[in-house]
């Protein structure tokens, strides 16, 4: 039954002895690390360089990354989401490509799904579609670079022969339903902003998304050189949010107003003030190439008045 006495092969096959005799239980209080606590969690650095998330000493996550903060810990999830651990609690929240991603979505595309009726007349196929459209490329690459990052999925491509317009499409069940779990876009033209879900960083992402497909930057009728820099939508709840979101990171945007175009459609838009250009470009942005050269003509006027005072 093999040699030594019943005590001794007990100590070689279980945990190879005792840790009090052995060093072990030394060995095991410096292999974990209290990193950080918040109210009733602790986060604890472990062997191989993973963290353990215990809340009143019971395990609740064992995870291969965190990014620790001053203020929080941010936990890397499955598609696109992050689990901050924090004072004030836990909740899930997007990450920026994601917020991004969606803020496309929100401003020129669209997700859903179509039942076909299959050829004998029993049972139907579902196809699952997502998809944004714009008659910039380098949106579309902006777009697909997300949706890969995100969902590890390649989008297909169409183009509108009539107007050149690209569309990317994403055909998968399970896009569909992690974006209508947020009722992004709850029925046609109208949308919501996730700002539950959404950090300061979020924020600012989603924002940048949304106006890159259908924020406005145009030179004043007035005054050639004053530019003007909207938002806006056929979404009025929409719109009403957008507007929340910018005053949430300390903007001040102009009223909303219903507007109508020159072909008699009705929207909803508000404007950026004049003294919030240069903040709204650097913490906001766009990716829309024409948005991108007017910002930069800006930035360097400020940059030459600067140096004239």
């Amino acid at each position: 039954m093999g040699g030594g006495s019943v005590v001794r092969q007990r100590k070689r096959r279980f945990l190879q002895g005792d840790p009090e005799s052995s060093g072990r239980k030394k060995k095991c209080a410096e292999a974990r690390e209290l990193v950080r606590a918040f109210g009733k969690y602790e986060l604890f650095r472990v062997e191989r360089g993973k963290y353990e998330l215990i809340k009143g000493g019971v395990v609740v996550g064992t995870f291969s990354d965190a990014q620790v903060d001053r203020e929080r810990v941010l936990f890397p999830l499955s598609r696109g989401m992050l689990l901050e651990v924090s004072e004030n609690g836990v909740r899930d929240i997007i990450a920026p490509e994601k917020a991004m991603l969606m803020g496309l979505i929100a401003s020129d595309g669209s997700y859903g799904f179509r039942r076909t009726v299959h050829s004998r007349g029993k049972g139907y196929r579902t196809d699952y579609r997502t998809e944004f459209w714009s008659e910039d490329k380098e949106l579309i690459d902006v777009f697909n670079n997300l949706v890969e990052r995100t969902y590890a999925k390649v989008p297909h491509h169409y183009v509108d022969k009539r107007d050149s317009t690209i569309s990317s499409r994403v055909y998968s069940k399970d896009v569909f339903y992690d974006l209508n779990g947020f009722e992004l876009k709850p029925e046609p033209y109208e949308f919501n902003v996730p700002r539950g879900h959404l950090d300061e960083e979020g924020k600012r992402a989603f924002l940048k998304g949304f106006f890159s497909g259908d924020g406005c930057v145009c030179k004043s009728k007035k005054k050639k050189d004053d530019v003007k820099v909207w938002f806006y939508s056929k979404s009025k709840r929409g719109t009403e949010e957008l507007h929340q979101t910018l005053k949430d990171l300390g903007f001040h945007p102009f009223e909303i107003k219903r507007r109508k175009t020159p072909e008699g459609r009705m929207f909803y838009g508000f404007m950026i003030s004049a003294k919030e250009h240069i903040k709204f470009i650097e913490e906001i942005g766009s990716y829309k190439p024409r948005h991108m050269q007017i910002f930069e003509k800006m930035r360097r006027k400020k940059t030459r008045g600067g140096r004239k005072e």
